[in-house]
């Protein structure tokens, strides 16, 4: 018979149970969050770096003839060999993927790339601006806005790396046009600067969006991993009570046998007990129901025993001594 489950036993799986349901520790979360954040940045670069790879020699085509050449090759230069760096950081990102804590140093590397790829356009609003020319000016604001949103839907995974590219690539601009004096060069930059004000508030919804859902795709995740876990406690508790109850079945039916047998054994045995009355001649046994039986006869109907007739050597000199003398 199997003994029932102790209550250790049934509730084996509590801690467990509660360990499952417990969430990261907030620090632990944040910097998953920011993991996945930098991720973002990694996988967004292509574009931004393939922008820049166009946009660059298309503007110093441009302007070839209002600027300076020695300034242009130069920052032609100083861009693409940014852009192949960010290009190079980008690949040693993904041949390696780094674990959460490592990822802080990429991201820091990313930002930088960042950084100095927003001072590179920015000199443009202030080594390439072309005084005499309108509508060169024209083309210049149009690429840099360009560029701008480009980085508020490569960026917006961090803000910082939003402001690192937005704001000296737009805010130099604006000066230059304000610093014309004229009502069409101030109107241009007021403009610039309500652009750059738009793109911010548009970056920050974007970033608010991605937040929200790398929140909430971890929550997901801990609320499947606690499920899964409280459903595998569920079936292991549902087996040991489905064991258990099957060996109390067994043992329940196991117990019926064995009284089973025992009422039939007790029922087959017959005991003599108690005073006997016998004949003190003939040695017959009156029963309880006033009759006289042979012994033999009696003790075989209230007992286990029988009787296989023979004969004691005394008897066997006494009744029969020609055999009896000769045995």
């Amino acid at each position: 018979m199997v003994a029932p489950l102790k209550s250790g036993e049934a509730s084996g799986a509590a801690p467990a149970s509660a360990e499952a349901r417990v969430p990261p520790p907030l620090g632990e979360r944040d910097r998953m969050v920011r993991a996945e954040q930098i991720k973002l940045l990694y996988a967004k670069a292509p574009m931004a770096l393939t922008a820049t790879l166009v946009n660059a020699p298309i503007l110093v085509f441009i302007l070839w003839d209002k600027v300076r050449h020695a300034v242009l090759v130069g920052w032609l230069i100083y861009m693409v060999i940014l852009s192949l760096g960010r290009v190079w950081l980008r690949h040693e990102y993904w041949r390696t993927p780094p674990s959460p804590i490592e990822e802080s140093h990429w991201g820091t590397w990313y930002l930088a790339g960042i950084a100095l790829s927003g001072l590179g356009w920015g000199s443009v609003g202030v080594f390439l601006f072309p005084t005499g020319s309108f509508p060169h000016q024209l083309f210049i604001a149009f690429v840099l806005a360009g560029m701008t949103a480009g980085s508020v839907a490569a960026c917006s995974a961090m803000m910082v790396g939003v402001f690192l590219f937005a704001v000296p690539v737009l805010i130099p601009f604006a000066i230059q046009f304000l610093a014309q004096g004229d009502d069409l060069h101030l109107a241009m930059g007021g403009m610039t600067v309500l652009y750059a004000i738009l793109m911010v508030f548009i970056a920050r919804t974007m970033h608010q969006t991605i937040i929200t859902s790398l929140n909430l795709r971890f929550e997901n995740r801990d609320l499947v991993a606690y499920l899964a876990a409280a459903k595998g406690q569920a079936e292991k508790l549902n087996d040991e009570l489905t064991f258990e109850i099957n060996e109390r079945k067994r043992a329940h039916k196991e117990r019926e046998r064995l009284i089973t047998e025992l009422q039939i054994a007790l029922a087959n045995i017959k005991v003599l007990r108690g005073l006997l009355p016998i004949c003190s001649h003939c040695k017959k046994i009156r029963g309880d129901e006033g009759a006289w039986h042979v012994v033999e006869v009696f003790v075989r109907d209230h007992s286990e025993a029988d009787f296989s007739h023979s004969i004691c050597p005394e008897c066997l000199n006494k009744m029969y001594p020609e055999f009896g003398r000769n045995a």
